[in-house]
């Protein structure tokens, strides 16, 4: 008897605790707090949603990448993406190099999926990304270049101004 006097009460403390408790959301909880913007010919963006700052381990053990990466409010998709050697985390200056490492991009319209980077030395690109600060949890720097666009290599657009300070998202393999 005193059991069924009991199970309602237990009843109504499990549907307290369960909506008591927030619900995770998988685009919030893998969001970074800070800022990432930049002027592309002038012209000022900042990241204002889907701000994420990703450090990523690579399967040969040789390579860390740190990606940040946004979109403004109208869509815009911004990005650097830094590679240290040997998975050493350190302040210094990143520069593209013929292997494609340490890249800004830029796309200006998601829906038609072509924009511009600075990711080919031998198109005329160049990046320059300076660390200030990176650990696993967080990363500071500017940067600056000129991208190429992805289908018309005689336009170009150069980047100034570009600075990020973000909390990171840690990936490993």
């Amino acid at each position: 008897m005193k059991i069924a006097s009991i199970l309602p009460a237990l009843g109504l403390a499990a549907a307290m605790c369960l909506t008591a408790c927030k619900k995770k959301d998988i685009f919030e909880d893998n969001r970074s707090q800070g800022y990432l913007s930049m002027k592309i010919d002038g012209q000022e963006l900042a990241v204002s949603k889907q701000l994420t700052g990703s450090l990523y381990d690579t399967a040969n053990d040789i390579m860390s990448h740190l990606i940040v990466s946004g979109m403004t409010t109208d869509n815009q998709f911004l990005t650097v993406n830094v590679s240290f050697l040997n998975k050493e985390l350190k302040p210094g200056t990143y520069r593209l190099n013929d292997f494609g490492y340490n890249t800004i991009g830029w796309i200006q319209r998601l829906s038609d999926g072509l924009g511009y980077a600075a990711d080919d030395t031998g198109l005329g690109a160049s990046a320059t990304i300076i660390i200030e600060s990176v650990s696993e949890t967080k990363a500071k720097g500017t940067f600056s270049g000129v991208m190429i666009h992805d289908v018309d290599a005689d336009k170009k657009k150069t980047v100034t101004e570009g600075k990020f300070e973000v909390t990171v998202l840690k990936h490993t393999k």
